[in-house]
């Protein structure tokens, strides 16, 4: 018996190939950006925290994990997003369990005094995963703030060890309290000039004379009274601090106007603590990192600069003995064993550690002038420290400034100007290149 024959349109078969195809019109090509690191690690402007904060969030719209939204909150926070707090509090709800929304969601109320909701989560956050480190960091606010010794150095130690910490930040900050006068106060910015001498100072003993001052924690109610606590003049009352903690709020409310990029209080308390100091005879030093506002700018303009450091109090010791002093313990006791690493110089551009290099050229370039009046010898052991461990790990830019501060200033030195004309470099300002 014959079979009946089946006929089917073509246009259903074509429908049929078409529906068992991926519809590559309308198919996204998303690609897992790049992990986000804290600032302590990795810093990049602005826009591009927002282009990453729009990578993750397509990344998670495509392949929804707690691993992409932590990544989408990290970039959106440091990028400013309007809806960060909203979308955060979405994603502790949705992943109550993830350590890095744990984490962000600590920083909500940061330096708050006796925060302990704050505290909690960063407690949870390293429970959940004690491979996680940056919880660390503001745990040892924590403590210090409610003077539990024991912890802080617990969490100093934990810094430490888990070497998130890189050996050249930690070597810019050996290098900065090496440069000071005994019992001196250290005024600095931010993490990587603040940490890694708290760690030093307090957990390695080296210079445990020295006492570390963060100007961004001076924003804080509760920091200027620890200090304090801690040895240095006293400079303020808990009355006076409160006085001026409310006078500064109103008269901000009253202009309608926001706050210095330092904090509202900081740079205030900081002209204080200088008098303070003056007064007991401590010296008081700018870290060459730290932000420097416009109240705090004649401070620095007047005082002397030291290599790393400004020296902003008034000084015994004459200028050109420190000006030898210092730039002999430069070349014979800096560290620079980061600097020389295989890491460091095969970083990013937007490596946090990589960025401090050009403190050291700063500090070199700033005081030819008094080197070479006051120790001409110096510069040419200076000029080879520059060559051997800096020079490679500068921008395009500041390598050229840094060219035409040793042409302009220490030609004189034959092998300094030979070096010069190999550059093809003129002595001109860098307006005219």
């Amino acid at each position: 018996m014959k079979r009946p024959t089946v006929w089917i349109p073509v246009t259903l078969l074509m429908l049929l190939a078409a529906l068992a195809l991926p519809d590559l019109a309308t198919a996204k090509d998303v690609v897992r950006p790049e992990e986000i690191k804290s600032m302590r690690q990795v810093i990049y402007d602005d826009e591009t925290y927002e282009k990453l904060a729009g990578l993750w969030k397509d990344y998670y719209d495509e392949y929804p994990s707690e691993y992409a939204y932590a990544n989408w909150m990290y970039a959106a926070r440091y990028a400013g997003d309007k809806d960060y707090s909203e979308l955060l509090d979405k994603g502790v709800n949705e992943y109550p369990a993830n350590p890095t929304l744990q984490y962000l969601k600590s920083l909500v109320h940061l330096g708050a005094h006796n925060d302990t909701e704050g505290r909690a989560l960063l407690e949870r956050a390293i429970a959940l995963d004690p491979g996680f480190v940056d919880p660390w960091f503001v745990l040892v606010t924590h403590y210090m703030d409610s003077r539990e010794d024991e912890k802080l150095d617990l969490a100093l130690r934990r810094l430490l060890e888990s070497g998130i910490i890189t050996d050249e930040v930690m070597d810019f900050n050996y290098n900065m309290l090496i440069s000071l006068e005994e019992n001196a106060i250290l005024i600095t910015n931010g993490d990587n000039d603040t940490y890694p001498g708290w760690i030093l100072t307090r957990i390695l003993e080296e210079r445990p004379d020295v006492a570390i001052v963060n100007l961004s924690l001076l924003n804080s109610e509760w920091y200027p009274l620890y200090v304090i606590e801690q040895g240095l003049p006293r400079f303020i009352s808990k009355g006076e601090l409160d006085e001026l903690r409310d006078s500064v709020i109103r008269g901000m409310k009253e202009k309608n106007a926001c706050g210095p990029a330092a904090g509202p209080f900081g740079d205030t308390l900081i002209e204080m603590i200088v008098e303070s100091a003056e007064r007991a005879g401590r010296p008081v030093y700018f870290s060459k990192t730290l932000y420097i506002t416009d109240k705090l700018r004649q401070l620095a303009e007047n005082g002397r600069d030291l290599g790393l450091v400004t020296l902003v109090t008034s000084s015994k010791t004459p200028y050109n003995e420190q000006v030898l002093e210092v730039y002999s313990k430069w070349i014979e006791d800096f560290r620079t064993g980061g600097l020389d690493s295989w890491r460091l110089h095969n970083a990013p551009d937007a490596d946090a550690g990589l960025r401090l290099v050009s403190n050291y050229m700063a500090g070199i370039m700033k005081n030819l002038t008094a080197l070479k009046e006051y120790a001409p010898d110096q510069r040419i052991k200076l000029f080879h420290w520059f060559i051997d461990h800096t020079e490679k790990l500068l921008s395009e830019e500041v390598r050229y400034r840094a060219a035409y501060s040793w042409c302009c200033y220490a030609s004189d030195i034959k092998e300094i100007d030979e070096w010069c004309k190999d550059q093809g470099m003129e002595c001109k300002e860098p307006a005219e290149r």
